[in-house]
């Protein structure tokens, strides 16, 4: 028999699904596996109230990074295991994926290159497949950025307070948003039956995103409509200020949710290596925070850019910057 994920038969899938893994003979999918065993030792660190000392918050987020970077790379597994591969090329992927229909080697690796893609690249091609993924991108960088200070920074660098908010309140939705999209079988699979207790957790922490932003925005707006009426507000000064920002590398603009004029959406690059070229490329942008200089809006919070899903506008980036300053008068760009 066939295996889509550890303990759950394939025949439980869609008749194309089986037709399609049937003739691959793909590998099984080990990292739900690994996933599945983390998260259900940070489910009971979590309801055993384990997370007051430092160590045991900066273990359990290590943990939880781990486990949600090969879930990650499960669901792309799940669409082709080439795309988990760090050298997807046929002589290297052939042996590794495919070993078992494997009758002539000559045109394979002997010692296929198992390595797999980083945690970042796991994000950015998850959120392809995945509407969780993609609805809480800035949730998973912000792990991944934990995950990393942990293993290569001092401690000190870590926000312990923010980190125990995003166990206690974040790690129940996130994984059970995962398991429903992906029929993951959660209950017990990711939280060993303690769903109840992690949910009665989670949800006493919730402080209502939603409302929060509504009341931002409505605050934000109210004190926009009254700035742009005054007759000292020089918006022109604003424009070139605004595309002043904007000529700074990975600065990119974004309309705004209050003032509907272009906010400015700071990122910071997300760097890859290219086995094929040998070297060290861009592969994506990560959100780090927007800024309106017409509203003053400032969003930081990695669950409310989540959730006004704040994207830097890389395309229209030059022409933008050539509308604001091209309607700038020499008097007003001088006062800027």
């Amino acid at each position: 028999m066939y295996f889509w994920r550890d303990n759950v038969p394939i025949d439980c899938r869609c008749d194309l699904t089986f037709i399609y893994l049937k003739l691959v003979k793909m590998k099984r999918n080990e990292f739900y596996k690994d996933a599945s065993l983390l998260f259900k030792k940070v489910s009971k660190q979590i309801v055993g109230n384990q997370l007051e000392d430092e160590c045991s918050v900066i273990e359990n987020t290590l943990l939880f990074a781990i486990g949600v970077e090969k879930l990650l790379k499960s669901i792309i597994y799940d669409v082709n295991p080439l795309y988990v591969l760090e050298s997807p090329d046929f002589k290297n992927s052939a042996p590794i994926a495919y070993y078992a229909d494997i009758k002539d080697n000559c045109e394979v690796a002997k010692d296929p290159n198992e390595d797999v893609i980083a945690f970042h690249s796991s994000v950015l091609r998850a959120t392809v497949f995945s509407k969780t993924a993609f609805d809480n991108k800035n949730t998973l960088m912000k792990l991944k950025n934990a995950r990393d200070i942990i293993v290569h920074h001092n401690f000190s660098k870590l926000d312990i307070y923010e980190l125990r908010t995003l166990l206690k309140r974040d790690f129940y939705p996130l994984l059970r948003d995962f398991s429903v999209e992906h029929s993951f079988g959660g209950m017990l699979n990711f939280f060993n039956n303690l769903n109840p207790k992690l949910a009665s957790i989670s949800s006493s922490l919730q402080d209502d995103i939603e409302k929060q932003i509504k009341l931002k925005l409505e605050g934000v707006t109210a004190s926009w409509n009254a700035l742009k009426g005054v007759n000292t507000f020089n918006i022109k000064k604003v424009e070139v200020e605004t595309a002043k920002s904007l000529e700074k590398d990975y600065v990119f603009p974004a309309e705004c949710p209050c003032c509907k004029n272009q906010a400015l959406v700071y990122t910071t690059p997300i760097m890859s290596f290219d086995s094929y070229k040998n070297e060290i490329i861009q592969t994506g942008l990560s959100t780090k925070a927007l800024k309106c200089l017409f509203c003053h809006l400032e969003v930081t919070d990695y669950k409310e850019l989540d959730y006004l899903k704040i994207m830097p506008n890389i395309k229209d980036k030059e022409s933008i910057l050539e509308t604001y300053l091209g309607a700038t008068d020499c008097e007003a760009v001088k006062e800027a």
